[in-house]
């Protein structure tokens, strides 16, 4: 009985004499109220795993928000009027051009099934596309859903694997999921653009061969898709893609090596 009370008053001393306002009480009281009152910390073994989840989603995520800046109708606006771009050698004047343009772009977002670019008709009244193009587009539209599909789930991954190592005070392996996501996306981006400035027809095709079945991407100079969107079009998305991506992961590289400062 002696003892029991002795530890009790010993507590109740310790307690008012550490846990006043001063600034010896408050680090106490932060100490107990994030170490010792904290909830539970979830394995060295769960934790690892969702870093490493972190580490794969993070590439995705940034490169999924770069593709979507393409995908936004001033981005056609803004490349049609740049300086330097070259006008359509076949009759389309600025105005149609940015007009099928931005019909071609709303038709990857639209469901599957869509029939705008089947119903599309140029000033002549002639069907804007063939069936190679058409059957082309439908290609293409069921590859961009699909990115785009894979990206949601990877900003998923992302914020539910961030939240949950945040909320069981799993710093260290939050930051590194983030920082080691971050190295090797940018590492990525540097080796592709510089592939991409070496070489940017090899790039062009080799990434048209992994995703369309050969010989099913190749048009006519005259055929609309190509009177839209020539190879000087699509080597300004690549380098805008990448640079925007390899900002980003610049970006998050900088902030969470900060972080273990």
């Amino acid at each position: 009985m002696t003892m029991r009370r002795s530890s009790s008053l010993l507590t109740r001393y310790c307690c008012a004499s550490f846990c006043k306002p001063t600034a010896r009480g408050w680090t106490v009281k932060f100490f107990l109220r994030r170490y010792i009152m904290s909830v539970p910390n979830i394995g060295p073994g769960w934790a690892f795993a969702v870093r490493l989840l972190l580490v794969a989603a993070v590439p995705v995520v940034i490169i999924f928000v770069s593709l979507r800046i393409v995908l936004v109708p001033w981005y056609l606006q803004f490349e049609y009027s740049r300086a330097g771009f070259a006008t359509d050698a076949s009759g389309f004047t600025d105005a149609e051009r940015l007009q099928y343009a931005r019909t071609a772009i709303d038709y990857l977002m639209a469901a599957a099934g869509d029939t705008r670019l089947k119903d599309a008709t140029a000033a002549n009244g002639q069907p804007l596309y063939n069936e190679r193009e058409l059957s082309h587009m439908v290609d293409v539209q069921v590859v961009v859903q699909s990115v785009l599909r894979v990206g949601q789930l990877a900003a998923l991954v992302l914020g539910g694997g961030a939240l949950l190592l945040g909320f069981m005070r799993q710093y260290h392996d939050l930051r590194t999921g983030l920082l080691w996501g971050a190295i090797g996306l940018v590492a990525g981006l540097l080796l592709l653009l510089a592939y991409i400035g070496i070489n940017f027809e090899s790039f062009f095709t080799n990434f048209h061969q992994v995703f369309f079945a050969s010989g099913t991407w190749t048009f006519e100079y005259t055929d609309t898709l190509i009177r839209l969107f020539p190879i000087q079009f699509w080597a300004d998305v690549s380098v805008l893609v990448v640079a925007a991506a390899l900002a980003q992961g610049a970006l998050l590289w900088w902030a969470a090596a900060s972080w273990f400062r």
